[in-house]
C-alpha cells in the first residue's frame, strides 16, 4: 500500500505541470464564458456584433489563462526537477540568500518602475532612467546576495535556523506576499483602476484561482493523462484566445457600439482594460491608441480626445469629427439683466452671506423631498426664497468645485500649480477681489485646511479667519466645528458695528464630511454612515440657523442676500463606491442651492444651473460688472422672472491626474451624459424619471446620446480653455 501510494504521489507530481496548465487555462475559459453570457443576456446590440461582443469579452480570459497555465507550468516543472536539493539542510542558507537577493531585486525595480511611470511626463528619459536603474538594482541584489549567504551561513551554523526551512516553500512564500504587496499598492495608488472597480471583479478575482485549483485537484485525484487530442484542443482553444484579443486591441475603437457595450456592459472587462490600456499609451497623454483609448494620433500627446482643436490648421487635435471648421460660430452671447419691476424690488448694493457646506447631498434636505428632518433651519429659508431643485457644482471634490466657484471659471481654465490638491495662483480673479474692488468689505471663516494661505483661496478677503483650521488642523475631519464657524463670523459681524460699506462674508461649514461624528442632540438616528451623516446634517442646520437668527434679529437682514451651497455631494454605496471624488453620479454632484433675500419670492426653479453661476450671480446683486471671462449666468433672472430664460447645459469636470480618471458631464433637461474619456465610457441617464441614475439609457436612446456627446465634445473643444498646470 506504501508503495502503491509513493508511486501514485510520484506521478501527479510528474503531471504536476500538465495539471496546472489544463486547471487555469479551464478556469480563463470559464470567467471568459461566464463574461460573454452575461454580455449577451443584457446587451441590446444586432447579432452580428453582439457575437463580436461576446466573442470579444471572452478572449482575453482564454489568453490569460493561456499565459498564466504556461507560465505555472513551467515553474511547476522547475520545482519537480529541484525536489531532490530539498534533501541537503546546507542549500537553507543559500536559498534564502538567494530568494531575499530576488525580492530585494523586485522590490527596487518595483520602486524604479513607479518613479519612471508615475512622476516622469518624458517617457524616452524614463525608459533611459529605467534601464539604468536596472543596472544598478541588479548589482546590489548580488552584493546583498553575498552578504546575505555569509550572514545566514553563519546563523544557521550558530542556531539551525534554517534547516527546516524547503527552497520551494520559501520561493512560494516570497513570491505570495510580494506579489500581494504589488497588488495592493497598484489598488491604492491607481484611483483610477479604483474608479473601475465594482461588486464583480473581486469576485472574479478569487474565482480563477478556486476554479483552476479546482480542476487541478480533479485531474490529479483522477489520475487523468491528457492525450494528444487534449493538447490539440488546448492549442486550437488558446489560439483563438490570443488571435481575439490581438484583434480586440486593434479594432476596439473602430468598433464604437461594441466599444461601449465592453466598457459599459461588462462584468470585469472593464477593471482589466484600464489597467491594460497605460501600456498601450504611446506618447504618455493619458490615453492610448489602442485597446479603446481614442487616442487618434498616439505619437503626438497634443492629440487626443477631449484635447483643444485648433481651428483650420488641418489637425484634428480631439480626435472628434476632424479639424474644426477655420470660421468659429461666434460665442453665445451673455444674457444681459434687463430691467423690469422684479430688478427693482431689489435692494442696491446690499450685504452678501454665502454660506459653503461641505459634502452636503441635496436629496439628505427636507425642501428637496427628504424623509428625516435633517434640515428645519435650511428648509424655512427655502420655503422664503428661490431653491434650485437641480443645482450641480463643478466638480466632486472641494479641491475641484471651490476654484471653480470662486473664480467663476472651470476648474481645468484656473491657472494652478501642478499638486493633487492645487493652489490657485495669483493672476486669477477672485469673487472676493471683484467685491473687494466694487466697494465690498470682505471676511471669510474657513474650516479646512485647503483655505491655508499657500492655496491661494484667500485672495480679495481683507479679514480671512483661520482660528478653526490652526485650532484643529488636520484633525478637523474627527472633531465637529460648525458651532465654531457660526461663532467666528458672528464675532466678525457684531464688531463691523454699523459702518456704512456693504459687506461679503463667506462661512465654511464642514462637519458633514467624512468622518461623520454622533450626535445626540437634536436627534440621534442610528450608528450607521448614513445615519450619523445624517445627524451631521441636523447639527450644520442648526448652527447655520443661528446665523440665520441673528441676520433677522439684528435688522442686518432686511439689506442682506444670502445664498446656501454645498461644494459637492457624497456616495453610500448607491454607485459602488462611498464618499466622493470617485465619479460625475448625481450622489456626488447634485447639491442644495438656494438664495433668498428682500424682493426675492417663494420659488422652486426647475431649470439645471451650476456652481459656476454663482459669481455672476453675486456681481448682478452688487451691481458690479460681470467680465467676459465668467463662463456661468447671472441666476437672477431665473428667481425672480415669471418666464425666466433658458440655461446653457450645465458641464461638470473631473480633470484627469494620477489619482483620478478623466471625466466629463452634461446635464441638458432632462438628460445626462457621463463621459469617461479614459476608459471610454457613456452613460445616459433621464433625471426626471431617474434622478437616482439606475437605469443607463446610453444604449437605448442612440440619438440622444450622441447629439449630447457631440455637445460635451464641442465645448471640450471650442468653449472652455484649459490651463496647464505651473509652479
Amino acid at each position: 500500500m506504501e508503495a502503491e501510494s509513493r508511486l501514485y504521489s510520484d506521478a501527479v507530481e510528474t503531471r504536476l505541470p500538465a495539471y496546472l496548465f489544463l486547471g487555469l487555462l479551464t478556469a480563463g475559459l470559464a470567467l471568459g464564458a461566464a463574461e460573454a453570457v452575461s454580455l449577451w443576456l443584457a446587451s441590446a446590440l444586432g447579432g452580428s456584433e453582439r457575437v463580436l461582443a461576446s466573442l470579444y469579452v471572452a478572449a482575453p480570459f482564454v489568453a490569460g489563462g493561456l499565459v498564466v497555465g504556461a507560465t505555472a507550468a513551467i515553474l511547476a516543472a522547475l520545482w519537480t526537477r529541484a525536489r531532490p536539493l530539498e534533501a541537503s539542510a546546507a542549500k537553507g542558507p543559500v536559498a534564502a540568500a538567494a530568494l531575499l537577493a530576488l525580492a530585494l531585486f523586485a522590490v527596487l525595480m518595483f520602486a524604479a518602475t513607479h518613479l519612471a511611470v508615475v512622476w516622469s511626463a518624458d517617457r524616452a528619459a524614463s525608459a533611459v532612467g529605467l534601464a539604468l536603474a536596472t543596472l544598478v538594482a541588479a548589482a546590489v541584489a548580488l552584493g546583498a546576495f553575498g552578504l546575505l549567504r555569509v550572514a545566514l551561513g553563519r546563523l544557521d551554523a550558530r542556531l539551525g535556523v534554517l534547516r527546516g526551512i524547503r527552497p520551494s516553500r520559501l520561493l512560494a512564500a516570497t513570491v505570495a506576499a510580494f506579489g500581494l504587496s504589488m497588488a495592493l499598492t497598484t489598488l491604492v495608488r491607481n484611483r483610477t483602476l479604483m474608479d473601475a472597480l465594482g461588486t464583480w471583479p473581486p469576485v472574479f478575482a478569487a474565482a480563477f484561482p478556486l476554479l483552476a485549483a479546482g480542476v487541478t485537484w480533479g485531474l490529479g485525484r483522477a489520475r487523468a493523462v491528457p492525450g494528444p487530442r487534449t493538447w490539440r484542443a488546448c492549442a486550437l482553444v488558446g489560439l483563438l484566445g490570443v488571435v481575439g484579443t490581438a484583434d480586440l486591441v486593434i479594432e476596439m475603437d473602430a468598433r464604437p457600439a461594441v466599444k461601449r457595450v465592453l466598457l459599459g456592459r461588462t462584468l470585469a472587462f472593464r477593471p482589466l482594460a484600464s489597467l491594460a490600456r497605460p501600456l498601450f499609451d504611446g506618447d504618455g497623454d493619458g490615453h492610448a491608441g489602442l485597446l479603446g483609448g481614442g487616442d487618434c494620433d498616439d505619437d503626438d500627446p497634443a492629440v487626443h480626445p477631449g484635447a483643444e482643436d485648433a481651428p483650420g490648421n488641418g489637425v484634428d487635435e480631439d480626435c472628434f469629427e476632424g479639424d474644426a471648421p477655420a470660421v468659429e460660430a461666434p460665442p453665445a452671447p451673455r444674457p444681459a439683466p434687463e430691467p423690469g419691476a422684479w430688478r427693482r424690488a431689489l435692494v442696491p448694493r446690499p450685504n452678501l452671506v454665502l454660506i459653503t457646506i461641505d459634502t452636503l447631498r441635496a436629496d439628505r434636505l427636507g425642501a428637496w423631498g427628504y424623509r428625516r428632518p435633517t434640515s428645519p433651519a435650511l428648509d424655512a429659508l427655502a420655503a422664503r426664497g428661490a431653491r434650485f431643485a437641480w443645482a450641480f457644482a463643478q466638480g466632486a471634490q472641494t479641491r475641484v468645485s471651490m476654484p471653480s466657484l470662486f473664480s467663476g471659471r472651470y476648474y481645468s481654465e484656473v491657472d494652478r500649480t501642478p499638486d493633487p490638491w492645487a493652489g490657485v495662483h495669483g493672476e486669477n480673479v477672485l469673487l472676493a477681489e471683484r467685491l473687494r474692488d466694487a466697494g465690498y468689505e470682505t471676511a471669510g471663516v474657513a474650516a479646512h485646511i485647503f483655505f491655508l494661505p499657500n492655496y491661494g483661496m484667500n485672495q480679495g478677503f481683507q479679514h480671512w479667519d483661520l482660528s478653526i483650521v490652526r485650532k484643529f488642523g488636520t484633525r478637523i475631519v474627527n472633531v465637529t466645528s460648525g458651532a465654531l464657524s457660526t461663532d467666528r463670523a458672528l464675532t466678525w459681524l457684531q464688531a463691523r458695528g454699523d459702518r456704512e460699506a456693504p459687506f461679503f462674508l463667506w462661512v465654511h461649514y464642514f462637519d458633514p464630511h467624512h468622518t461623520y461624528q454622533d450626535h445626540d442632540a437634536p436627534e440621534d438616528w442610528g450608528d450607521d454612515d448614513t445615519d450619523r451623516y445624517d445627524e451631521e446634517i441636523r447639527h450644520t442646520d442648526e448652527q447655520v440657523g443661528r446665523l440665520l437668527a441673528w441676520l433677522e434679529e439684528s435688522g442686518v437682514g432686511a439689506r442682506t442676500y444670502v445664498m446656501v451651497h454645498a461644494d459637492h455631494g457624497e456616495g453610500f454605496g448607491e454607485h459602488g463606491y462611498k464618499f466622493h471624488g470617485q465619479h460625475l453620479f448625481n450622489d456626488q454632484i447634485r447639491v442644495p442651492l438656494l438664495l433668498a433675500g428682500p424682493g426675492i419670492g417663494a420659488r422652486v426653479v426647475e431649470t439645471p444651473v451650476g456652481l459656476i453661476d454663482v459669481v455672476p450671480t453675486f456681481l448682478d446683486l452688487a451691481g458690479a460688472p460681470a467680465t467676459d471671462d465668467l463662463a456661468g449666468v447671472s441666476l437672477l433672472p431665473y428667481a425672480l422672472e415669471r418666464t425666466p430664460p433658458s440655461h446653457p447645459p450645465v458641464f461638470v469636470e473631473m480633470v484627469q491626474d494620477h489619482n483620478h480618471s478623466d471625466r466629463r458631464a452634461i446635464v441638458d433637461w432632462p438628460w445626462k451624459l457621463q463621459w469617461g474619456i479614459t476608459f471610454g465610457e457613456i452613460t445616459l441617464y433621464d433625471l426626471a424619471a431617474d434622478p437616482d441614475e439606475t437605469q443607463d439609457l446610453a444604449l437605448a436612446q442612440p440619438e440622444v446620446r450622441d447629439r449630447l456627446l457631440a455637445r460635451l465634445k464641442r465645448w471640450m473643444a471650442d468653449e472652455v480653455r484649459p490651463v496647464a498646470p505651473r509652479r
